[in-house]
């Protein structure tokens, strides 16, 4: 049986470049591919947020992307200023 971890690790992948490359091959840009990822948020949104959880999941959502892009991009080393 196959792990929801292991499930994520074969999806990833190919779904970011379904959703980056088109674009940007066809002289998009990176405003594109975001408008892209977003209408993907709002589909999976309406089909697993009941109505009313709409805030609280894109609150979760968009502070644990910043933690895992924070990690990605920095590693170990600790952040320093402010943005």
């Amino acid at each position: 049986m196959t792990t929801q971890t292991e499930l994520h690790n074969t999806l990833v992948g190919p779904l970011v470049r379904a959703i980056v490359r088109p674009p940007l091959e066809h002289g998009g840009t990176m405003l594109d591919v975001l408008v892209i990822l977003e209408s993907v948020i709002v589909g999976v949104m309406l089909a697993g947020v009941r109505p009313g959880g709409d805030e609280i999941t894109i609150d979760a959502l968009a502070t644990n992307a910043k933690r895992r892009l924070a990690a990605l991009r920095l590693g170990d080393t600790p952040p320093a200023g402010t943005s």
